[in-house]
């Protein structure tokens, strides 16, 4: 019974978009402005002040980036990076750069998110994001690179990299 579902787990492996570095660089740069841009609301917002600016950075970052838990494991054929991501991303908002010693996960997800409160009840627009540059303890052949998403049942969805 646990082989067989472990093939459909196998089979349900559905691949992700690989994307080259350099795209994936620069949407780390624009993460990295509004950051920026977020961290300096934070200062203005406490009137100013010299001091916190590392707070304002990781508070913005952690805002904007919600982390999420993950592992990397090396074996003699494969090095695999398990995430378990937020809101259970779908293959296709999520992108992976493989280099021969990095591994870029990038995902944005739209959400609708309704606001109950001293406004009337309204539907916002909002944006989910996670990035994540993970160096690799050996070098890897992007060329041979496998990524895909595997959901399983009542877990969050999850992108794994294996070759080398």
């Amino acid at each position: 019974m646990r082989e067989q579902s472990a093939v459909q787990r196998r089979e349900a492996a559905i691949p992700v978009q690989l994307l080259t570095a350099d795209i994936l660089h620069s949407r780390k740069n624009e993460l990295d402005l509004m950051i920026a841009r977020r961290a300096f609301e934070l200062f203005e917002g406490r009137g100013g002040g010299n001091g916190h600016d590392v707070d304002d950075w990781i508070t913005a970052e952690l805002e904007l980036l919600p982390p999420y838990r993950h592992d990397l494991k090396e074996s003699a054929k494969a090095v695999v990076f398990r995430a378990h991501l937020p809101c259970s991303f779908t293959p296709d908002q999520l992108n992976v750069s493989v280099e021969p010693r990095r591994l870029i996960v990038s995902g944005k997800r739209e959400l609708e998110v309704t606001c109950v409160g001293g406004a009337p009840t309204h539907v916002e627009k909002r944006t989910q994001r996670i990035f994540r540059i993970e160096e690799l303890p050996v070098d890897v052949d992007p060329s041979r690179t496998k990524v895909a998403a595997i959901a399983k049942p009542r877990e969050k969805t999850r992108a794994a990299s294996s070759g080398r």
